[in-house]
């Protein structure tokens, strides 16, 4: 028997046996693991190998003639069947997502487009010419002139098919990045061989390749981005002043990335410009911007600043006295408020009257918008607080980060007593749960009635150490704690006050 003969009867016999066995054994192994390749592994089993054996049997054991009209027809199913399992094959080793599994290379998808047409392209080429032996020389001239008519009907979209090669080339973003493309910003969600597919809470945008490839593209990344938002105060209102206000509008707000800070940005006619500066995911502007904005409103009427905004007003002004340097205000005067205010609390019921009206002559109105902080856990308070308006709460974090509420902030609630306790910090966080106003009365007016008035004293303590046992509690610790001693405010004289039942 000729050798070659009985080399091809073992490779039949044996040989795609083993290997139909093989081809079986690592498809049903990665099919376990739910990997994409096994479905290419089944259909090279199952649709390449058995015309190809039939082929071969025609060609080398039955020498059947290459040009014989059966063998073309096998031929051509097994190229037919190489074309499935190949593109099966692509979608198993290349991938457009972001996260590729093992085995798997990412690319973009204009590239993935195209191995996959020319798979089918090449392999159509092979079986029209190689198998059927159709002879494209006479067509040369005919698809010349089809093939101008048909560039001009579709220059734009031969443009972007050129242009999108260039940008994967190129490579000026990738999926994922924040781009601006003349003005229009997105993240970048998809990249075809014809556009760019950008998206924005606000909107979806195509972007042909060809318009993209004239376009100016900035391109912010994948991560938070620096924004700001611009605010106008009057001169009367000095910088010194309006700076560390506007710092402490970014405190306690999820979306920012990073606190930046305020400073001067220019001067206007009537108003001193400035910008305040933070870092934020750019699908997450839109909700912070507009936080701060709307904070922007409370604060004013925390701190008194002042608005500027284009008026005419009048004014009678005697020559003789000259002319007033300063544009007069009109100022709120709401001293009697706070006096009947204070005197309706029980927590002053031992004060006597001067003492009520000193610590109102002292004390402030303070208005805080819905979410906003009113002190913050691990800072020093600006004194005592009252909910004057509205309502609040009280939460602190565990270790793990979590909010643990420790109680509710109702109406006529006083807060903030660690402000008596010189360098202590809050142990809580106060947020307003809606529009609220608050009294503050500063720290060292609280010291001086502690120290004229020992019943005062204990009935402020003794709320204290109600207020901390709240705070175990939502720290889980269970022991009872007593105030220190060493953090009793001293008066005057160096002395600690002594406070009693």
């Amino acid at each position: 028997m000729d050798k070659s003969l009985l080399g091809w009867l073992l490779l039949l016999g044996l040989g795609f046996p083993l290997l139909g066995i093989l081809l079986d054994e690592a498809a049903s192994r990665l099919e376990r693991k739910q990997h994409p390749l096994a479905v290419a592994l089944r259909q090279v089993r199952e649709y390449v190998l058995p015309p190809l054996a039939a082929i071969l049997v025609m060609r080398q054991l039955l020498s059947v003639a290459g040009k014989d009209s059966w063998a073309r027809f096998v031929e051509t199913l097994t190229w037919v069947a190489v074309i499935v399992a190949g593109l099966s094959l692509i979608n198993a080793l290349l991938t457009t997502k972001k996260q590729p599994i093992k085995w798997q290379i990412h690319v973009p998808s204009l590239f993935f487009q195209v191995a996959r047409g020319l798979v089918i392209l090449g392999i159509g080429y092979h079986i029209l010419n190689g198998v059927w032996s159709i002879n494209f020389t006479g067509l040369g001239s005919s698809v010349g002139i089809a093939s101008a008519v048909i560039a001009l009907a579709l220059q734009d979209t031969l443009s972007n098919l050129v242009s999108g090669l260039l940008l994967l080339l190129a490579k000026p973003f990738i999926t994922g990045d924040w781009v601006e493309l003349d003005g229009k910003q997105g993240r970048v969600l998809e990249q075809n061989w014809w556009s760019v597919t950008i998206g924005s809470p606000a909107m979806k945008l195509n972007v042909p390749n060809g318009v993209l490839s004239k376009a100016k593209i900035i391109n912010y990344g994948q991560g938070a981005i620096w924004k700001n938002i611009s605010a106008s105060f009057s001169y009367d209102d000095s910088p010194n002043e309006v700076i560390p206000a506007l710092n402490s509008l970014l405190e306690g707000i999820d979306g920012i990335e990073e606190e930046g800070s305020a400073a001067v940005s220019s001067y206007g006619d009537s108003s001193i410009i400035y910008d305040i500066s933070y870092k934020v995911l750019p699908e997450n502007n839109f909700g912070v911007s507009r936080e701060l904005k709307s904070r922007l409103y409370y604060l004013k009427k925390r701190y008194g600043f002042t608005f500027p905004y284009p008026i005419a007003v009048q004014y009678r002004v005697d020559a003789k006295q000259g002319i007033p340097s300063r544009i007069p205000q009109v100022v709120e005067n709401r001293q009697q408020e706070l006096v009947t205010y204070l005197r309706s609390l029980s927590y002053f019921l031992t004060l006597n009257e001067n003492q009520i009206e000193r610590l109102a002559e002292r004390a402030r109105f303070k208005a805080y918008g819905q979410g906003e902080l009113i002190i913050q856990e691990g800072k020093e308070h600006q004194g005592l607080y009252i909910m004057f308006r509205g309502t609040g709460e009280a939460y602190l974090k565990d270790e793990q980060g979590n909010r643990k509420v420790v109680g509710e902030l109702k109406l006529n609630e006083a807060f903030g007593e660690m402000a008596i306790f010189p360098g202590e910090v809050s142990p809580v966080t106060a947020i307003a749960k809606e529009d609220v106003e608050v009294v503050v009365i500063p720290a060292q007016e609280i010291i001086e009635a502690i120290e004229s008035n020992n019943k005062f004293a204990s009935e402020l303590i003794e709320y204290i150490e109600d207020r901390k046992k709240l705070i175990r509690l939502a720290k889980g610790i269970k022991e009872d704690v007593n105030l220190p001693i060493n953090n009793l405010p001293i008066n005057n004289n160096g002395r600690r006050v002594q406070v009693g039942r």
